[in-house]
């Protein structure tokens, strides 16, 4: 059976509600036969061959940069990203999907070097915030109309960089954690890989925002709230999207984004308010409290929705939490060898605890 064809079909099925993601993933998987794993085998080496032929480029760029002539540079970084567009359409044209998928995602990361080299080049005085959002708008729809994983994954890390950028130089946390429920939002309206880019990606930014902000033990007098625009723009996409996502009925997707707007905005209100109006102590628990949470809501969600992305990222998060945790308790506490024996002892034991919660959860369903 022809995979594009069966992951359009289960797409399908799942949008009706005929099977659960972890029934189409299974389904997926039972019709994997050897057309199928060689098919894999040509995209793993296409991408490798594609990713080669990109550092190729830029070893060349940076050894004969500066002897080629001004006319001949930006010859360069045109046609660079331009000849893997076209090479890819012509892959596709004669039946070679798969190559041309890896030509195209070449052109897609291509995009950004050259709007950066070309800036440099003429000096036009551009900020990298527009370079970004150039960049940002070339690899997106190039992922969507390829539905690449790898592509929409670069693609969202392009975004974050455009939101880390935008941030500077306050703090990016907050704005960063709320992209990723917008992005786990509209990961719902796309499908197949696109959308578990989407929905995964939004998760781990969202989760990685609610641990870093567990770091800031004895710092939070330098934390420096804002920009207000990034921030109110990232919030707002955010509402949108939990709005949305109860409105379409999706009421178990829409409840873990509510959970983790809130969330966000305790960790973000106690992380400003410290230590003049609320305790160090106080904030601290209270960011650690609230990060255990939206990693809990993180696994029973998985659970629900039968997804081991979802576990596997709680899983990760709370151990990175309980990491941060120990650091600013028991090794502050202690000291020398002591601190980190019984620091290595604790994590040891949750990394056992938590090991063994997410073999059930998985046994589960």
């Amino acid at each position: 059976m022809d995979p594009d064809a069966l992951q359009e079909e289960v797409d399908e099925w799942v949008r009706e509600g005929i099977i659960d993601e972890s029934q189409a993933e299974a389904i997926l998987a039972r019709y994997e036969d050897e057309s199928t794993g060689r098919s894999r085998v040509v995209v793993a080496l296409s991408l490798v061959g594609a990713a080669l032929v990109f550092a190729g480029v830029v070893l060349f760029l940076a050894t004969n940069w500066e002897d080629l002539p001004r006319a001949a540079r930006m010859a360069v970084l045109v046609a660079g990203p331009a000849l893997a567009y076209v090479s890819g359409i012509v892959a596709y044209d004669r039946s070679v999907p798969r190559i041309g998928h890896a030509l195209c995602v070449l052109g897609a990361v291509l995009v950004g070097p050259s709007l950066f080299l070309f800036e440099d080049l003429l000096t036009l005085g551009v900020d990298s915030e527009w370079l970004l959002l150039a960049w940002t708008v070339a690899i997106l729809p190039t992922a969507h109309a390829l539905g690449s994983r790898v592509a929409t994954g670069i693609g969202l890390a392009v975004v974050l960089a455009l939101v880390l950028t935008l941030s500077s130089p306050d703090d990016p946390v907050p704005a960063v954690g709320l992209l990723g429920v917008a992005l786990f939002a509209l990961g719902h309206t796309r499908e197949g890989a696109v959308q578990w880019t989407y929905r995964v990606g939004g998760v781990a930014f969202t989760l990685g925002t609610l641990v870093v902000m567990t770091t800031l033990e004895g710092q939070f007098e330098l934390y420096a709230f804002g920009p207000p625009a990034v921030l109110g723009g990232t919030a707002v996409g955010a509402l949108l999207g939990v709005g949305w996502l109860f409105v379409a009925g999706n009421r178990e997707s829409g409840g873990w984004a509510g959970f983790a707007v809130v969330a966000l905005a305790v960790v973000t209100a106690l992380a400003t308010a410290a230590p003049d109006t609320v305790p160090e102590f106080v904030a601290f628990l209270g960011v650690h409290a609230a990060a255990v949470a939206g990693l809990v809501t993180t696994g029973y969600l998985g659970y629900r929705r039968r997804s081991r992305a979802y576990i596997d990222l709680a899983v990760i998060g709370a151990l990175l939490q309980s990491l941060s945790f120990v650091e600013a308790t028991v090794v502050d506490a202690l000291s020398g060898s002591v601190a980190l024996v019984v620091a290595g002892l604790l994590l040891l034991a949750t990394g056992v605890a938590l090991e063994r919660g997410r073999r059930s959860l998985l046994s589960r369903i």
